[in-house]
């Protein structure tokens, strides 16, 4: 929680955490799929010019993506976070970003692909795999950009198709990306389920006191 607490203490909203968090995964993503690949990096001068254009328009405008104020579960506030009680009393948070991941995490580990869906899942979340396809994932999990046409051609001596390599990039990458994504949602969670215990307490206390 000391974590959350750093922003917090700066004035930033659950809300502003959580977009930029998804912000992060997003570049954490696309960045271990650049560097697996060999991505040439633009110039400084693009990055300025698209630095300047965000600053402006925000990344909701340029991506085409609109969120809705809300939805059949809970409701966004510009603020905080709004929490409600579901049917089994357990406390959840509104994410607006959560189905547009899924459908991503569904694309890529379970939609059609020259890997089989299970190993791309395997791979996604750091199973034990085998022979040289483990050494690889390792490789673009932990620093993507270490990686080299060695590595790829023991995966081609090996029999992987360039497709079954390239999905198996993309599976890693956007398991490591999820991995940290659900770190920070559980430390949300966790602090909002806190809250509300805490003042199912403080109620309580009030009622025996009346």
């Amino acid at each position: 929680m000391s974590d959350l607490g750093i922003p917090r203490r700066a004035g930033v909203s659950d809300r502003a955490i959580l977009d930029a968090t998804y912000i992060c995964v997003g570049f954490n993503i696309i960045t271990r799929i650049a560097d697996a690949l060999g991505f040439k990096i633009p110039a400084e001068e693009l990055f300025v010019r698209a630095a300047k254009l965000l600053k402006i328009f925000g990344y909701r405008r340029l991506s085409g993506f609109w969120i809705s104020a809300s939805n059949k579960q809970g409701v966004y506030l510009s603020t905080n976070w709004t929490t409600f009680v579901s049917s089994s009393k357990n406390i959840r948070l509104y994410d607006p970003y959560a189905k547009k991941m899924e459908r991503l995490r569904h694309s890529v580990l379970s939609g059609p692909g020259s890997l089989l869906p299970h190993v791309r899942q395997a791979i996604s979340e750091g199973a034990k795999l085998s022979g040289a396809l483990e050494v690889f994932v390792q490789k673009i999990t932990v620093e993507a950009s270490t990686l080299t046409d060695d590595d790829i051609a023991k995966l081609h001596r090996a029999h992987y198709t360039d497709d079954q390599i390239f999905e198996a990039i993309v599976s890693a990458a956007m398991g490591a990306g999820l991995f940290r994504l659900e770190c920070v949602l559980n430390l949300l969670r966790s602090n909002h389920t806190e809250a509300f215990s805490e003042a199912g307490t403080a109620l309580k206390e009030l009622a025996l006191g009346a």
